[in-house]
C-alpha cells in the first residue's frame, strides 16, 4: 500500500492531499470499524452495464498475471533473485549513470532543451532562407515574420502578397509576379487582388505555422513539465504547503491586523499566482515602454494593446512602416515595411518568444487558482458518490488481491477503495497500478509483502543519506499532521458504534 502512494506521488499522478480525503472517506464509510467495507455499509445502487464483463475478465487477467509472477518470486531461491535483480540493476544503474551524466554541461547536446532548441533554430533557419530569396525580405524581417506565423500571432504586416505589386522585382518568384496570367483580378475590380507568388508563400507559410506550432507546443510542455512537475517533487509540495501553513497558523495566533496583513501578504508572494501575475505585467510593462518609445510612437493605450495582443497571439496591432521623427506632425512614413530599422524586427521577435509562455503561464495559473474550489468539490462529490454493484465486483480485484485468493473476498479494504477512488478521479490508470505492484514484488526479496532498507540497497535502488535534505522535515511534520488527522477521526468515528455514515 504504503509502495504503491509512493510511486504515484513520485510520478505526480496524485497529492498527498487527495490521498489523505479518501482515506478520511473510507473511515465514515466503515461503520463497524473493522478496516473493511462490505455490500451493506456502502448501499450499492444498481447501474447494470453490458459490458462490465469485458472489464471483469482484463482485471482477472492482469491479476493472475501478478499474481502468477509473485508465486514465480516466491519459489526462486534468494541467490537466484539476487543474481536475476542484480542483472537488471546493473542496466538500470548504466542508464540512471547516464542520465546523470547527459544532465551536465558535458553532455548538454543529449538534453532535451537543447535538441528543442536546434530543432527551433532549424525550423527557423528554413524560414529564413525562403522569405529572404522568396520574399526578398532582411534577414530579421524574414526572422520576424516566421516567428509570428509559428507562434500564430498573425501581424498584419508584413503581407505576403506586396511582392505582387514590386516594380522589377528579380528572385524565383519573379515568373509568377510577371509571367503571363500570373496576377490575379485587382480588388477594384471585384477580385481580391494578389499573385500566384503570393499564394506560392501562403502554402509555404501554412507548413510552416503547422510544424512550428508542433516544436513550440513540444518545447514548452518540455519546459513546464521540467519545472513544475520534476521526477519526485511531490515532497517539495508537501514543503511549500507546509510552510504556507505554517504562516495561516501564525496569522491566528498573533494579536492586531497590522502582523496579519504581513502574513498573508507573504502567503500570497508565495502563490503561483502572484508569481505569474508579476512576470506578465513586467513583460507588458515592457511591450508598452517600447511602443511609447520607439519609432512606432504608440500612444499608451496603443502600445498596452500591442503587448497584450502580441503575448496573448491575437496579433491587432503590429509594427508600422514608420522612420525616425521628422518635424512633419506625423513623422516619416516610409514607403515598405521593410524599410524600417531591422531593430525593431529583432526586439518584436524575441518579445513573443518569451512573452507567448509568459501568457500562458499567468492564464493557467489564474484558471487553475480559480477552478480551486470547483476541483475540491468535484472530488468531494465523487468521494460521496454512491459506488455501484459492478463497481464493486471490479472493486475486489484491486489493492493486495494475492491475500484474499482470485475470487475477491466481498469486502474492500482501505488499499482497495483508495486505488478505486483514484481510478473513479482519474488520477490514475489500471495498468499504471498493476506495473507498480510488479516492481513491488522485484523489490521483495525475502517474498515478506514488505521491503525494507536493505531490500533496496540489494536490488541497487538509490537510498539518501539520512538528512542528505534539511527541508525535508517540514514535509516529515506535514506528513505527520496528516496522519494525525486520519488517526484521530478513526478514534472518534470507532467510538460512535455501528452508525450508518450520512
Amino acid at each position: 500500500f504504503e509502495y504503491v502512494e509512493c510511486q504515484l506521488l513520485r510520478l505526480n499522478l496524485v497529492s498527498v492531499h487527495n490521498l489523505m480525503e479518501i482515506k478520511r472517506r473510507f473511515i465514515e464509510l466503515d461503520a463497524d470499524g473493522s478496516g473493511a467495507i462490505d455490500k451493506e455499509e456502502l448501499f450499492l445502487v444498481d447501474s447494470p452495464t453490458s459490458d462490465i464483463e469485458f472489464a471483469m475478465e482484463a482485471l482477472k487477467s492482469i491479476h493472475h498475471e501478478v499474481e502468477d509472477l509473485k508465486a514465480l518470486r516466491e519459489k526462486m531461491p534468494l541467490d537466484e533473485k539476487l543474481r536475476v535483480n542484480e542483472q537488471e540493476q546493473a542496466v538500470a544503474r548504466e542508464t540512471t549513470r547516464e542520465a546523470a551524466l547527459n544532465k551536465t554541461w558535458g553532455r548538454f547536446y543529449r538534453q532535451a532543451w537543447f535538441k528543442c532548441l536546434m530543432t527551433f533554430l532549424a525550423w527557423c533557419g528554413v524560414a529564413c532562407a525562403f522569405y529572404t530569396q522568396w520574399q526578398g525580405w532582411p534577414f530579421l524581417m524574414s526572422l520576424y515574420y516566421g516567428v509570428q506565423a509559428g507562434l500564430a500571432v498573425g501581424y498584419p504586416l508584413p503581407s505576403e502578397d506586396a511582392i505582387c505589386g514590386y516594380d522589377g522585382f528579380e528572385g524565383p518568384a519573379s515568373r509568377y509576379i510577371y509571367g503571363e496570367g500570373q496576377q490575379y483580378t485587382p480588388f477594384e475590380e471585384g477580385g481580391r487582388g494578389g499573385c500566384m507568388a503570393g499564394d506560392l508563400s501562403k502554402l509555404f507559410t501554412t507548413f510552416l505555422i503547422i510544424l512550428g506550432s508542433g516544436i513550440f507546443a513540444t518545447s514548452f510542455g518540455i519546459i513546464t513539465v521540467a519545472v513544475y512537475n520534476p521526477p519526485g517533487g511531490w515532497y517539495k509540495r508537501v514543503i511549500k504547503e507546509a510552510r504556507l501553513q505554517h504562516l495561516k497558523e501564525e496569522a491566528e495566533n498573533t494579536e492586531g491586523w497590522a502582523d496579519d496583513v504581513w502574513i498573508y501578504l507573504q502567503i500570497l508572494a508565495n502563490s503561483n499566482v502572484f508569481h505569474a501575475g508579476a512576470v506578465f505585467t513586467f513583460w507588458v510593462a515592457v511591450g508598452v515602454a517600447y511602443g511609447c518609445l520607439s519609432e512606432q510612437r504608440m500612444t499608451f493605450l496603443t502600445g498596452l494593446y500591442f503587448a497584450v495582443t502580441s503575448m496573448s497571439t491575437a496579433g491587432l496591432e503590429g509594427l508600422m512602416p514608420l522612420g525616425p521623427m521628422t518635424d512633419g506632425p506625423m513623422g516619416a512614413a516610409l514607403p515598405r515595411i521593410s524599410d524600417i530599422d531591422q531593430g525593431h524586427f529583432a526586439f518584436v521577435t524575441l518579445y513573443i518568444l518569451i512573452g507567448v509562455p509568459i501568457y500562458g503561464w499567468a492564464l493557467s495559473s489564474i484558471v487553475e487558482w480559480c477552478m480551486r474550489s470547483l476541483n475540491d468539490k468535484f472530488i468531494a462529490d465523487t468521494l460521496n458518490a454512491q459506488i455501484s454493484h459492478d463497481e464493486f465486483s471490479l472493486i475486489d480485484f484491486l489493492g493486495d488481491f494475492n491475500e484474499k485468493g482470485a475470487h475477491g473476498d466481498g469486502k474492500i479494504d482501505m488499499f482497495e477503495y483508495v486505488e478505486c477512488q483514484l481510478l473513479r478521479l482519474n488520477f490514475v490508470s489500471v495498468s499504471q497500478l498493476f506495473a507498480i505492484k510488479r516492481r513491488f514484488l522485484e523489490l521483495d526479496l525475502d517474498s515478506s509483502g514488505t521491503i525494507n532498507r536493505e531490500e533496496l540497497v540489494a536490488t541497487g535502488s538509490d537510498v539518501q543519506a539520512e538528512g542528505s535534505n534539511p527541508a525535508i522535515k517540514h514535509a516529515l511534520q506535514a506528513m505527520e499532521r496528516f496522519m494525525e488527522e486520519i488517526e484521530a477521526k478513526k478514534g472518534a468515528h470507532d467510538h460512535t458504534g455501528m452508525s450508518r455514515p450520512p
